[in-house]
């Protein structure tokens, strides 16, 4: 085997070794959104339609402006293949950050043969691969599913280059096309061959022009295709002007320097850290000490460009690739561990440079990279599910409201609605937010309490005066504690805020039910299927309604319905259970009662059943 053979195995061996405990990670955060919960990318015939879509079409993310069709398909092939399985998205992540690491061994292998004009230079090269192969920043990215966009936009912008360098102009304008249609953030591209070739080569090479018109045609597609070019919600963090994020920002641009070199702790939620406050004066002692810092890198790598090539170029890299998520133009967060993967490379390469030419460091290094795997191995698990990973980062960062917020909706999930209302309580403590307040109110119902729950409802309206659900939540309330009158007030405020909610339309129809007065619940409940024919809870309120007026085969036939949607609904199965009894359906019931045994098992409902069924006591 040849050294170069030597080295890709033991790169891929690696890879796999470090991530290979995330292969068995549910889908989490972002993933719920964006993947599992996605109906786009559940049927195959969406395939074109994903690219006139914006990132996260038909989810929570809608309305970002984002455009990423390429990682999209991805997710609706792997879907098409395996299923909604999250092992095969963990595991499609850890092959393209494979190719990503192969990419960054041949990109570094080719600049240290042109900066250093060096003849072996397998053994940098392989040195860099495997700092970018283990590096615990890079854990966001590979095991959250929704880091694939990270991955993919890296591994076309490091071909894009490393084609660029090889002189291949035709496959790096392709590359670099994919990379811009996995994340807007590979334009950099552009600005850093520009910059390498004024600094490097001293000239502006006339190809570039060819970039930008590719830029430009992109621009042109996601504009036809989205209707937009710009993210919206760009000013959540920064709300004081351009100063306030450049003082800002240096302080994060020093912060993912020591991240580099001491990556941890790592953070998952780096917007709600309270770690990196905003600042708005340059007097402030960090603002002033992270410009220094940040102005000596610059100076020692414009005056290495000529003794010390690969110093000034991993300097150069790192920023121009940060400076799209420096927030000089805002964008949605201030600081993430995944922005750093495509700047990141030039950590790495620099740290091989240094390693290769100190024979002192060689024997540190591999203390260096067994420390950063043993973090990313340890990373991989508090990713493995909400619950791991929201606890993780309420006991690191404790000052984090969001994330007992979402450590809250773990717990609600998992119907423990006390511990719920316990971290959603620590959450408000450290900041009232109308989302909290929402959830809060929820779960006080859910555990009995509706009187408490109205009390935090009439604060939530404080804050958000035309949210339906809040009138359809606080409706549920005072049916609870008998009030009739004003849940129906508030069931009629939230159709009228929300007129084409089949949601809401369902659960006015379910208060009629309540109250005796099936003609109205009817009436609600076919208006609900006509918004959403696949709404089962109204298909079956429909039946219920037709049963009640003891019109036995309509309600059948809804009830069926329901069933063809959803085989496994309990309501439309129990419902369906009794009709063909009343209906004297022996046979149908009987097959019926089976898969109900087998699926409700626990219910205490089975024996009174049987006893009509067979006759038994």
């Amino acid at each position: 085997m040849s050294k170069r053979a030597l080295y890709i195995t033991l790169l891929v061996v690696i890879s796999i070794g470090v991530y290979f405990n995330s292969l068995y990670n549910s889908f989490t955060f972002d993933d719920i959104h964006i993947v599992q919960n996605n109906q786009l990318i559940k049927n195959p015939k969406n395939i074109f339609l994903l690219f006139k879509q914006e990132y996260g079409a038909e989810t929570d993310f809608k309305g970002t402006m984002f455009y990423r069709p390429l990682v999209m398909a991805s997710y609706l092939i792997t879907n098409t293949i395996f299923g909604l399985k999250p092992f095969w998205f963990h595991l499609g992540n850890i092959i393209l950050h494979i190719f990503s690491v192969l990419i960054v061994f041949f990109l570094s292998k080719n600049l240290f043969e042109l900066l250093h004009k060096e003849k072996s230079t397998e053994l940098p090269a392989f040195i860099c691969g495997l700092f970018f192969a283990v590096h615990p920043v890079h854990v966001e990215v590979v095991s959250g599913i929704v880091g694939r966009s990270e991955i993919m936009a890296g591994l076309f912008c490091f071909s894009a280059f490393l084609f660029y360098l090889k002189e291949k102009r035709v496959l790096s304008l392709i590359f670099f096309l994919a990379g811009l249609l996995c994340k807007e953030t590979s334009a950099a591209l552009i600005g850093f061959i520009i910059l390498y070739e004024i600094l490097f080569n001293k000239k502006f090479n006339r190809i570039i022009i060819n970039y930008i018109l590719v830029l430009i045609t992109y621009l042109f597609i996601k504009y036809f295709a989205i209707g937009g070019l710009f993210s919206t919600g760009s000013e959540i963090y920064f709300k004081d002007g351009i100063f306030t994020r450049i003082f800002t920002m240096s302080k994060v641009m020093v912060y993912y320097i020591k991240l580099m070199f001491i990556p941890y702790p790592l953070n998952p939620d780096w917007g709600i850290s309270n770690i990196i406050s905003i600042a708005s004066t340059l007097f402030e002692l960090k603002v002033f000490v992270s410009l220094i810092i940040l102005v000596t890198l610059f100076t020692i790598g414009y005056k290495n460009i000529k003794s010390r090539p690969i110093t000034a170029f991993s300097i150069l890299w790192f920023f121009v690739f940060l400076f799209p998520v420096s927030n000089i133009i805002p964008i949605g967060d201030f600081m993430a561990e995944r922005f750093l993967y495509l700047p990141s490379f030039g950590f790495c390469l620099f740290m091989s440079d240094i390693v290769y030419r100190n024979k002192k460091l060689t024997k540190f290094m591999p203390v260096i990279l067994i420390l950063f795997s043993l973090i990313t191995i340890k990373q991989n698990v508090v990713w493995k599910n909400n619950l791991s990973l929201w606890s993780y980062v309420t006991e690191k960062f404790p000052g984090n409201w969001r994330a007992f917020w979402e450590l809250g909706k773990c717990y609600n999930n998992a119907e423990n609605y006390e511990e719920a209302g316990k971290q959603y309580e620590k959450s408000l403590k450290l900041r009232e937010t109308d989302l909290v307040l929402f959830d809060y109110a929820v779960i006080l119902r859910k555990e009995k309490r509706p009187v408490e729950a109205l009390t935090i409802f009439n604060k939530y309206l404080n804050i958000v005066k035309n949210n339906p659900k809040m009138y359809l939540e606080r409706a549920k309330c005072y049916n609870d504690i008998g009030d009739s009158k004003n849940a129906l007030k508030d069931f009629e405020t939230a159709n009228l805020i929300s007129p084409k909610d089949d949601n809401i339309i369902y659960e006015t129809g379910r208060l009629y039910l309540l109250r005796g007065d099936f003609k109205s619940a009817k009436s609600y409940f076919e208006e609900a299927v006509k918004i959403n024919k696949n709404n089962v809870a109204a298909l079956v309120g429909v039946g219920v309604c037709y049963f009640q007026n003891k019109e036995l085969i309509k309600a059948k036939t809804y009830f069926e319905d329901a069933i063809k949607i959803d085989p496994n609904y309990f309501e439309a199965i129990y419902n369906l259970l009794v009709v063909d009894i009343e209906l004297s359906k022996k046979n149908e019931a009987k097959q019926l009662f089976e898969k109900f045994k087998i699926l409700f098992p626990k219910d205490e409902r089975i024996k009174q059943i049987e006893q009509r069924i067979y006759g038994k006591t």
